[in-house]
């Protein structure tokens, strides 16, 4: 019996950050390991989600300059803004 979580994809405006998928993709791995069998199919596929969003998270973190990264921390910062012609 397989658990699945599915994130809402609806409105970009609220897509969930790599960050927050990855940290949701690991507690449920967490949760089916408790509940079943470490040789579990389910298990297995959650904690290779959970790998592979780690590393997209890695390789992303490791594209982004220091100021796109001060940006996503401080958004309303004013050499943060963007002006549309």
């Amino acid at each position: 019996m397989g658990l699945t979580t599915t994130l809402p994809t609806s409105a970009p405006s609220i897509q969930p950050t790599l960050a927050a998928r990855l940290q949701v993709a690991f507690e449920h791995a967490r949760r089916l390991s408790a509940l079943y069998d470490i040789n579990s199919t389910d298990v297995a596929i959650a904690w290779e989600t959970v790998e592979e969003l780690s590393t997209a998270h890695r390789r992303q973190a490791a594209q982004t300059t220091a100021f796109e990264r001060y940006c996503n921390a401080h958004p309303d910062a004013p050499e943060c803004r963007i002006y549309e012609d």
